[in-house]
């Protein structure tokens, strides 16, 4: 195995265009999009500019009012009554949305302006404005009747918009949606609180982040990205230069001087993997010292990073070996061709190698979530943000099953026939 693998290295380093695209390409693209997309991936907000116009129609303490009294006649307990007076005062819907609109960190986004109903259809028409959110007559009243005593159909807000589609639209249509689901979770505890079946006084508010840093940066996500993508064509490499050995016939010498051919199969898998380990080890590194992405006096870390790093490249090394026993078989570099030239742009595609994939399809984060560098990447970004081992588990799971399949795919298709012909 070691001639295979010192002679595969002698090959990679004449070659320079493989070494300026293995290393030097990579390392560029992660400062362009690291710095590019770093404001948004971190939370720069200050490009983000919406006119909101909010129409009143509603009547916020008569609808309470209505509610309060309606309660009375209901004939619920008094102590029931209490807890629904209360919580009434307490989750008004129309005040709750007013106070999240005029929290500190989304009026640096969403400027409010109150207006008639005629004045904000005229302004959005005219594009003053971008949207007009209205509270629709006895918006209070219906809602809590809703949430609360499980009376009639609610009520729903009015998002009028002036260009559907727009980043600004969507944000304003997420935002609803988000405070929408919240308070329905809400009500239904305090319906509950209530009626007795939870205990009377429960508090909600502020979110959770399941994770044990902060997210991580621009910077530090296309540095993996990038690196998990370029190390594919590491795999397309070696087994278009073992195409070129079987037509300069070295290939041929090699199996007439004794070798048997799963030995130079083998010999191609650990070089691509030792290979594509160098790779992503240099790249990670290159990216600590010029970027200051990782940090680097944490031996703990790099002990994760080079863990992560040797079991991804081991996948690339039995895809290189796939890929050079379809090339040897066939006679032909077609196949590197094709996995080089389409296959690796379709995984760094599904595996979020160009951008989150928050808002893709399930489907698509599923299948990228199969790839090599897909479950690659969800692995790194979990160990850079502080988990454990434990979190790590699945991903490289999946890593490791697409590593067997490819292996033994391989073996089966190389061709076991010493031919000697060109």
């Amino acid at each position: 195995m070691r001639p295979f693998l010192i002679k595969d290295f002698k090959i990679m380093l004449r070659d320079r265009s493989e070494l300026v695209a293995l290393l030097l390409m990579p390392f560029i693209i992660m400062g362009i999009l690291g710095t590019a997309l770093s404001g948004v991936m971190e939370g720069d907000t200050s490009s983000i500019d919406i006119q909101l116009a909010v129409v009143e129609e509603d009547a916020q303490q008569e609808g309470i009012a209505a509610f309060q009294e309606q309660v009375r006649n209901s004939g619920v307990p008094p102590e029931a009554e209490e807890e629904l007076a209360a919580a009434a005062e307490h989750m008004n819907p129309a005040r709750l949305l007013n106070n999240m609109l005029e929290d500190p960190e989304l009026s640096e986004m969403i400027h409010v302006q109150t207006m008639e109903q005629s004045d904000a259809q005229a302004a959005v028409r005219a594009g003053d404005v971008d949207a007009v959110l209205t509270f629709p007559e006895h918006f209070t009243e219906d809602t809590l009747n809703a949430m609360l005593m499980n009376n009639g159909n609610g009520s729903e807000l009015e998002l009028l918009v002036s260009d559907e589609g727009s980043i600004n639209t969507t944000i304003m249509e997420d935002l609803l949606a988000g405070f929408t689901d919240n308070l329905n979770a809400e009500s239904a505890i305090a319906a509950a609180g209530a009626g007795g079946e939870e205990a009377a006084s429960i508090e909600i508010g502020g979110t959770e982040t399941l994770s044990q840093n902060e997210p991580v940066s621009a910077m530090q996500y296309y540095s993996i990205g990038m690196a998990v993508m370029f190390v594919l064509y590491v795999a397309g490499t070696i087994a278009s230069k073992a195409f070129v050995e079987k037509q300069q016939q070295v290939y041929n010498r090699i199996i007439l001087s004794g070798t048997k051919t799963w030995k130079y199969l083998a010999g191609k898998i650990i070089s691509t993997a030792v290979i594509a380990f160098v790779q992503l080890t240099i790249l990670f590194i290159l990216s600590a010292l010029v970027f200051r992405t990782f940090e680097l006096t944490s031996f703990s870390f790099w002990i994760g990073m080079l863990g992560i790093s040797a079991v991804l490249a081991v996948c690339v090394g039995c895809i290189g070996g796939l890929l050079t026993s379809l090339s040897i078989r066939t006679e032909s570099d077609t196949a590197s061709g094709v996995f080089t030239g389409v296959i690796v742009t379709l995984f760094a595609f599904a595996g979020g190698s160009f951008f989150p994939l928050d808002g893709m399809p399930a489907f698509i984060s599923a299948f990228g979530s199969w790839t090599p560098n897909g479950a690659a990447m969800n692995a790194y970004i979990r160990w850079v943000q502080g988990f454990g081992w434990s979190e790590l588990a699945w991903p490289i799971m999946q890593i490791s099953l697409v590593s067997i399949a490819a292996a033994i795919i391989s073996f089966l298709v190389f061709p076991r026939r010493r031919s000697v012909s060109s």
